[in-house]
């Protein structure tokens, strides 16, 4: 039997704690997927968008709310400025694990809702690593289909 082996183009990111270097799971993104670039792109776009249309929601409920001042340390004003926080949040996690997978947050960060500190802190550590990769894969396909190639690949 003839055997054939293949590029799939699936390539694995280990996620490790900061503090033990303990592994706390593997993602996998497909560089051979001409859209995964795209989507990549689009996520960090989007999560943009996400945290302006927050700041925009919890300045409006503040304008709404001009007793501001004299509730400032009451708890009710902490609660509904925290959910529309989260609320923008979960749409981030749902754009990050429409990328990597679902669930993928949640094998991040357990069962909780990661601020937008450690989603960013995420997102900025991601694209070098998604950027390598990318650039990897562009480089094959360079060297593979320039003009002074000859033959096939052996």
């Amino acid at each position: 039997m003839e055997e054939l082996v293949l590029d799939r183009g699936i390539k694995k990111i280990a996620i490790k704690d900061d503090d033990t270097g303990e592994l706390i799971v593997v993602l996998k993104i497909n560089v051979a997927d001409a859209q995964t670039a795209e989507k990549f792109a689009d996520v960090i776009h989007n999560l943009e968008g996400i945290s302006k249309k927050c700041d925009e929601e919890a300045d409006v409920w503040r304008t709404a709310h001009p007793d501001l001042e004299e509730i400032k340390n009451d708890i009710s004003l902490a609660v509904e400025i925290n959910r529309i926080r989260v609320k923008y949040i979960r749409q981030i996690i749902e754009e990050i694990d429409s990328l990597f997978g679902d669930g993928t947050v949640a094998a991040i960060y357990g069962d909780t809702v990661p601020d937008e500190v450690a989603l960013v802190d995420f997102i900025e550590k991601i694209i070098p690593v998604m950027s390598k990769l990318f650039n990897k894969r562009y480089e094959i396909s360079r060297k593979r289909y320039s003009s002074g190639r000859k033959g096939a690949k052996a």
